[in-house]
């Protein structure tokens, strides 16, 4: 019976059961469409699609249709390339030894691919991307970020001035929109935004996260001039959207997949370097006469 429904598969999209062609194009592919046919050779709509998506000109999980932009170019150039490979056999050029080697060497990239895409279709799932979302989400929630505004003066006697200013009842951001050399700031009234403790220059980040909200800090140096501080807010590290991180999160993942079982295979296979590791010539003797 299952032999049947095959049979009756392979009728429905396009196939035959018996191989006649050297390429074995006519592999049922049950649900498939057969969208071209190449000296008795199938082309179907999953090998434009593939194609599609290797050329990075279709997103995956998108389907092509015939009225599709790019569908028609494709199937020329798969049509294209099906007649160069038949002419290949003709001439009997898949029995050198060099088309032979580069035979090998596809299959093997192919199977490795293969196995990369079955592992990824198992682990970079939508749970477990929803999963590391959430992880990251509660580690994020527990750091700080904060906002603050700066003066930047030439001297430290000006910026103890100003300081003074402030704790007198100066407004910090018109001092700092009349006074500060900030050239990034000035127009803002020297407000530096909401930052992390890792976003912005160390020393001003060190003195922002360690004054309390509305305080001045002590006159301190950086590359840029004297410094006067005031941190104006407070506020947990704002969560971004899942859909805004996706793709970082889908890349992270992947890249850590592959390395966990390459780590795994490295660790269970035999593995011998064969080439004779040379090392870098010593530096020659400096035979020169010293003074």
């Amino acid at each position: 019976m299952m032999l049947a429904g095959l049979a009756l598969g392979a009728c429905q999209s396009g196939g035959s059961m018996e191989e006649k062609s050297p390429l074995n194009t006519q592999i049922v592919r049950l649900g498939d469409t057969v969208v071209a046919e190449v000296d008795g050779t199938s082309i179907y709509l999953s090998d434009i699609e593939h194609t599609a998506l290797a050329k990075g000109v279709l997103s995956s999980g998108q389907s092509l249709t015939p009225k599709s932009p790019v569908f028609q170019t494709i199937l020329d150039e798969l049509i294209d390339q099906r007649l160069l490979a038949l002419e290949a056999l003709r001439r009997s050029l898949d029995q050198n030894d060099e088309t032979r080697r580069r035979l090998a060497v596809a299959r093997e990239r192919i199977l490795a691919n293969v196995v990369v895409e079955t592992l990824l279709a198992e682990k970079v799932t939508e749970d477990s991307i929803k999963r590391m979302y959430a992880e990251q989400s509660a580690l994020q929630s527990k750091s700080e970020q904060v906002r603050a505004r700066h003066i930047v003066v030439g001297s430290e006697e000006q910026a103890k001035e100003l300081k003074d200013l402030v704790e007198q009842g100066g407004n910090f951001a018109a001092l700092a929109k009349e006074f500060t050399i900030d050239p990034s700031t000035q127009d803002l009234s020297g407000d530096l935004g909401y930052f992390s403790k890792n976003a912005m220059e160390d020393v001003i980040a060190a003195q922002a996260f360690a004054l309390e909200t509305g305080t001045v800090s002590e006159p301190f140096e950086t590359k840029s001039g004297w410094h006067i501080l005031t941190t104006t807010d407070r506020r947990p590290m704002p969560r971004p959207a899942l859909k805004t991180i996706r793709s970082e999160i889908v890349s992270y993942m992947t890249y850590e997949e592959i390395q966990k079982l390459l780590k795994s295979l490295r660790s269970t296979s035999a593995i011998e370097l064969k080439l004779r590791q040379t090392s870098a010539p010593e530096p020659e003797e400096d035979k020169s006469d010293v003074p």
